[in-house]
């Protein structure tokens, strides 16, 4: 007990230090199942987002999504859980996009890669998703139009696509 309080006093502390660096993101979704088309869903995506760095070119960050929606029947489920890396591609601050925004914002295309968790169908999916259209301040990021597949890790073939119309994650200050 005395190490997980000296832990947790500890991880407040230096919290400080990473401020910026941890965050929350919603977003909403629409994903089509290849072999079950009754299983497309439609709902809302819940996200941890940690991005430890900011560089100008391949700026990693890591994620911890769930995704909660209805199928085609109306029922509500949670088709998946992902855990994975998603890197900017490219920061650009003269873009056609800085009339969405008052202050500066960075233009900031992504690519991910995620392990993701069917609990609907007990399976375990190879997520790749681009995210064409991601602006980026300090404190958010607004993404776009991002679409993504995945594929069935025992058979190796492509599982189900879908499409994140539009996610925001704010970052703690």
């Amino acid at each position: 007990m005395r190490k997980f309080l000296v832990s947790l006093i500890l991880l407040m502390l230096c919290s400080s230090l990473f401020a910026r660096t941890l965050g929350y993101g919603v977003g909403f979704y629409g994903q089509n199942v290849e072999a079950e088309p009754e299983r497309a869903s439609s709902g809302a995506e819940i996200s941890l987002v940690y991005k430890p760095l900011l560089l100008p070119y391949l700026n990693p960050s890591l994620h911890v999504k769930n995704s909660v929606g209805t199928e085609m029947d109306g029922e509500w489920v949670a088709p998946y859980w992902e855990v994975g890396v998603s890197v900017d591609l490219i920061r650009i601050i003269n873009h056609p996009f800085n009339f969405l925004a008052h202050n500066i914002i960075a233009y900031t295309p992504s690519v991910s890669v995620a392990y993701q968790y069917d609990p609907r169908r007990g399976r375990s999916l190879a997520s790749v998703g681009f995210s064409p259209f991601k602006l980026s301040q300090k404190d958010f990021w607004y993404e776009f139009f991002s679409p993504f597949l995945t594929y069935d890790l025992s058979s190796g073939t492509l599982d189900s696509w879908g499409v994140n119309l539009v996610r925001y994650t704010f970052f703690f200050k």
